[in-house]
């Protein structure tokens, strides 16, 4: 009869135990709200990630559902090789997202570390520092929270300086359509 419960026993810790996360490269997809609040204003949008192998798709709507921006990120082996940020009837591209964000908004957003961030995981590819449950990594300190199933975080926030992101994921798909 022990052994029936510690083998039970074994079983539900195992069950429970975070499995490791496949790495963005695998697909995902994310849908939620993101809000962002500097020193003089704060801003609300809803947002649509679609993350595959080469490339990730940022869709921005506002809360009712005007269609804001789509940013979309090229990789090539992991790295970023170029963006391509649609708004309105305007079409921009450059070497990183952040500067086609910068320019519509006037805010260094950090867009490149997101594929990562989202899934409450550093950039293996950047320097980090951990810091309790969260991590710096790129000037940014980034805190994952409410990891339901134990898998992925439902809350993410972003800090550095006087701009704060706060990322609340309503739904995750574990691989990309």
């Amino acid at each position: 009869m022990r052994k029936l419960i510690v083998c039970c026993a074994a079983l539900l810790l195992t069950a429970c135990a975070q499995q490791p996360l496949k790495p963005p490269t695998e697909g995902f997809a994310a849908q939620g709200r993101v809000n962002i609040r500097s020193q003089n204003d704060a801003n609300t949008a809803s947002f649509d990630w679609l993350a595959t192998p080469d490339r990730d798709v940022l869709s921005l709507a506002t809360p009712l559902g005007t269609t804001l921006a789509e940013l979309t990120i090229a990789y090539q082996y992991g790295e970023i090789v170029s963006a391509t940020l649609k708004h309105g009837q305007t079409t921009d591209v450059a070497a990183d997202p952040e500067s086609l964000l910068l320019k519509m908004s006037g805010l260094a957003l950090p867009v490149s570390g997101m594929r990562w961030w989202l899934r409450g995981q550093p950039d293996p590819q950047l320097p980090f520092t951990r810091t309790g449950e969260a991590f710096t990594q790129s000037g940014w300190l980034i805190s994952a929270t409410d990891f339901r199933a134990g898998m992925l975080p439902y809350k993410i926030e972003l800090t550095r300086d006087d701009l704060r992101v706060r990322v609340m994921i309503n739904e995750w798909s574990s691989a990309a359509p």
